[in-house]
């Protein structure tokens, strides 16, 4: 109840914010001069209703597609490399896809509100899918092989075992997901392809047209306030309970003092979720089981593989140039499909020649200059954001004290849109740096940071707080402290979420990009040169040509697709050795 207390009163001082400052600043005539800003609570519940769709299909996909990547390596050997592939393509390469399909299909404006969360699903998506499938390949060789001489295989195997190991890192990939939501949904509601842009109601198109359209920082900042809001209310009552209910699902043979029973009194609302999801499972598990025996039987062959469990972790044993040629098949069949799908979206069917298109645009020569020039921004952004997240992770996952205080900072951070941030960001430096060069690089790293750090900040206090209780104890009772206890014990237990957490952070930010790159603001376009301005120059242009956006975002993809091969991935699988075994 205290908990409660204090997030009603962090949130009236919120929603008192603007009051005041609109108030002091006599702002309140540009405020209502807005026509939007009566509508401001119908857009706050259209938007939340847009992220809840979209989320649903996201835990659909995410557990399906991440539980059968983990479990079966035959699976496993097309399906990662499709889902690397298809993360690696930016929101932004999506939307001719989105409006093709729906648009298209679908009358009037569901088929925009349809494109509208398939839009947001691919910016959620691949974090809990991700998260999903690291916990699967996480599960303990001992507790493989345990659960196939008790019998447990196929659903029962993935009911009782799958679904509560896999759930610490379910609701870690779903706060991030989450924030991957809020973060393009100005993009999401303000779909704009072309000359042409539709507007959909809801916060993120309210704080885009009064940043874009109107130039209304006063109402842009009342809009971003009740975001804030709304994101920390549902972090505080939804996210933050269930990450301290996750804890309890660690995979661990001892108890210690975090497996103690949960005290439920805690978790605050959430708690009515748990008892209601808790007496659902104890009235219908049973039968459900039988259900889907019923069902496998009924399949015959085709649903007996589904029995089989991996008795022990399996990797890849297939030669590096098989494994080259499928992602190469796979990603020139992804590309052509783009292409085709972009040029169906402004009517350029059939396909000029690729050749013919990069004839008649000679900058296209310019892409593997581009490229060097962002993933210079990029690296430069992770370096930042890994320097601060290690350390900060560490204490915060550490110390319940720092968790209450700066958990909900954080988890508003990495939900704001860069698109809200624009007119703050250029303002603080350009004011600083003026306008030239620098100022735009700077502004352009900054814009970056949003869209990587909290991947890695999130994965580490995950990590973190997924150690096994009887390791803490063990290295009590050794009387680790200080720097030897984080050097032998935490350092290498949160090695696997920095690798995950890495990856993610590098598909975000090649996301980021795109709104990193290419800042219109105030009548003033800031650009630097990079494949992200690059794609929105081509997306924006008058006749927009299919091959050269796909060009673009191919080479994007590449450069994800190079490093999580040739870099993460053998590193990921370096770190397995740091996963917990037989504790």
């Amino acid at each position: 109840m205290k908990n409660i207390k204090a997030t009603l009163a962090v949130l009236a001082a919120f929603l008192a914010l603007p009051l005041v400052v609109f108030a002091y600043f006599g702002s309140w005539g540009e405020v209502l001069s807005d026509p939007q800003t009566p509508f401001l609570p119908y857009f706050v519940l259209r938007s939340l209703l847009r992220m809840l769709i979209a989320y649903f299909f996201v835990v659909v996909f995410g557990l399906v597609y991440g539980i059968t990547a983990g479990l079966y390596r035959t699976a496993r050997l097309f399906m990662l490399p499709l889902l690397d592939i298809l993360q690696s393509i930016p929101v932004l390469g999506y939307l001719p896809m989105a409006i093709l399909l729906f648009t298209g299909a679908l009358p009037g404006e569901l088929g925009y509100e349809i494109a509208s969360i398939f839009l947001i699903f691919s910016g959620m998506a691949w974090a809990v899918t991700f998260s999903i499938l690291g916990a699967v390949r996480a599960i303990p060789n001992d507790l493989r092989e345990a659960s196939n001489a008790f019998g447990f295989r196929g659903w029962k195997y993935v009911r009782h075992v799958v679904f509560p190991a896999i759930f610490p890192a379910f609701i870690t990939g779903s706060i991030l997901a989450w924030g991957g939501g809020w973060y393009f949904l100005v993009a999401a509601e303000m779909l704009s392809y072309g000359s042409s842009v539709h507007v959909l109601p809801g916060i993120g198109s309210f704080l885009g047209s009064a940043v874009f359209t109107y130039g209304n920082l006063p109402s842009a900042f009342l809009g971003l306030t009740v975001f804030v809001a709304v994101v920390f209310a549902i972090n505080s009552f939804v996210w933050k309970p269930l990450s301290e209910y996750a804890k309890y699902f660690n995979v661990q043979t001892q108890l210690s003092e975090e497996t103690k029973p949960p005290n439920f009194s805690e978790f605050g609302p959430v708690r009515h979720l748990i008892y209601f999801t808790d007496a659902l499972e104890k009235k219908y598990g049973d039968s459900l089981d039988a259900f889907v025996a019923r069902a496998q039987k009924g399949m015959g062959r085709v649903a007996r593989f589904l029995e089989h469990v991996p008795y022990r972790r399996r990797h890849f044993s297939h030669p590096r140039i098989f494994q080259f040629s499928l992602y190469s098949m796979l990603f020139i069949v992804t590309m052509v499909v783009l292409a085709y799908l972009v040029a169906s979206a402004i009517n350029s069917l059939p396909l000029k020649s690729l050749l013919n298109s990069v004839a008649t645009h000679p900058e296209v020569a310019q892409l593997p200059i581009f490229a060097l020039y962002s993933s210079a921004r990029i690296f430069a952004a992770y370096l930042i954001a890994l320097s601060w997240t290690l350390v900060a992770g560490i204490a915060v996952a550490r110390s319940k004290r720092l968790s209450e205080i700066f958990m909900p900072v954080f988890d508003i951070g990495q939900s704001t849109p860069a698109l809200a941030l624009f007119p703050f960001i250029v303002i603080l430096v350009i004011s600083t740096l003026g306008g030239g060069e620098l100022s735009v690089e700077v502004a352009s790293i900054l814009l970056l940071l949003t869209g990587t750090q909290w991947y890695l900040f999130f994965n580490i206090v995950g990590a973190v707080k997924s150690i096994p209780g009887n390791v803490l104890e063990a290295s009590r009772a050794f009387d680790l402290r200080c720097m030897q206890f984080y050097t032998t014990v935490v350092l290498p237990a949160i090695i696997p979420g920095v690798l995950l957490g890495s990856i993610q952070a590098w598909g975000g930010a090649w996301n980021a990009l795109i709104v990193s790159e290419y800042i219109n603001y105030g009548g003033n376009v800031y650009s630097v040169p990079g494949l992200g301005s690059f794609l929105n120059h081509a997306t924006l242009a008058a006749s927009p040509d299919p091959w050269v956006i796909t060009l673009a975002v191919a080479s994007m993809s590449i450069i994800v697709l190079a490093m999580n091969y040739f870099v993460w991935r053998p590193l990921f699988n370096y770190a397995e050795r740091f996963k917990f075994e037989n504790v």
